[in-house]
Parts: C-alpha cells; sequence; structure tokens
C-alpha cells in the first residue's frame, strides 16, 4: 500500500506539528467540564404529548485541553440507558467533531460543525439511522445553546421532516453546584 507523500515534506511536517497543538477553538470545550443533571424530552410526532426523563452527565477531559468525554445516564422510552460521548476540535479541517455510541442502539454518531455568529451556539450536521422508520443516514442538527452556560440545552433536529418544528429531542442540561 502506497501513501501518497507531500511534494513539500517540510511543510506537511510542519501542518502535522501545528494539527496537534490545542487552539482558541479547543478552550471553548472546558466551558463543559462538570457535573449535571438533565431532563430529556422527546416528540413522538405532531399532536402526540412530550415524554420526558430524568438522568445525569459528568463531563471530563478525555485527552486535556483537546478531547471532551461525556457518560451520561437517563432513561430513554422506559428503558435504562447510558452512553459516552465525545466533543472536541479538528485543527486540521477546522470544525468541532462529536460523536457517540450508548447502551440502547448498535450504531455510532457523528457530526460536525461550528458556533452561530453570536458565539453562544454550537451548531453540528450529522446522520443517524431510524430503525423504527427504518431510514438509514437520515440528516440531523444538534444545537447546543447557551454553549458553557449553567444551564443549556442540546437539541436534536429531524431535518426529514421539513424546515421546521424539526426539533424531536431536547436535553436541557443544569450544572451540579
Amino acid at each position: 500500500f502506497i501513501h501518497p507523500i507531500s511534494k513539500d515534506a517540510d511543510g506537511g511536517t510542519a501542518r502535522w506539528t501545528q494539527s496537534m497543538q490545542p487552539s482558541a477553538a479547543h478552550e471553548r470545550l472546558k466551558e463543559l467540564l462538570g457535573s449535571y443533571e438533565i431532563t430529556m424530552r422527546m416528540s413522538m410526532g405532531p399532536g402526540q404529548p412530550t415524554m420526558e426523563s430524568k438522568g445525569t452527565d459528568e463531563i471530563t477531559w478525555f485527552a486535556e485541553g483537546k478531547w471532551l468525554q461525556s457518560n451520561w445516564s437517563l432513561e430513554m422510552m422506559g428503558m435504562p440507558s447510558k452512553g459516552l460521548s465525545i466533543l472536541g476540535y479538528d485543527n486540521f479541517k477546522e470544525r468541532y467533531v462529536w460523536t457517540k455510541v450508548d447502551s440502547l442502539q448498535t450504531c455510532i454518531n457523528s457530526a460536525f460543525g461550528h458556533f452561530d455568529q453570536s458565539g453562544d451556539n454550537l451548531i453540528l450536521w450529522g446522520t443517524i439511522d431510524e430503525p423504527m422508520t427504518p431510514e438509514q443516514d437520515k440528516q440531523v442538527k444538534y444545537v447546543y445553546r447557551g454553549f458553557g452556560k449553567d444551564t443549556f440545552v442540546v437539541e436534536v433536529h429531524d431535518m426529514m421532516i421539513g424546515e421546521s418544528d424539526t426539533k424531536v429531542l431536547e436535553f436541557e442540561y443544569r450544572r451540579k453546584k
């Protein structure tokens, strides 16, 4: 197997070394560090009652200054679940990256994106598989509203619904004092 070699080998090494260094974008990640109480709200469709459940999340460094890990547990559709999310910033691609696995599913979800112009909301775009419908690689949007505040919300939007009323899940985070 032959790997392409940069015509500018010295420049490639410099780019690689630079991409390994924490940046100002990584500095934002520490705003999420802490222990949280979570309230999850799930919409099963227009006109349907919203289901609500409680849980907890511990957000710590996986690799200090670069990657956060979120270890959460909550009840989902009457079943206990736990999960692991990783959030960081990819210097090379110049975007935030996120991935998640949980105890209920056999798939891995991932997304990428940027802060909006206000700098208060991190917006990530990705895909999920939806065995109930049975859609594969469905477009979704994740929004961290009020990123890093003591109370913030993570929204999950199903972009296949249309252009409005796309929010299907909401996780309200309250930092434990």
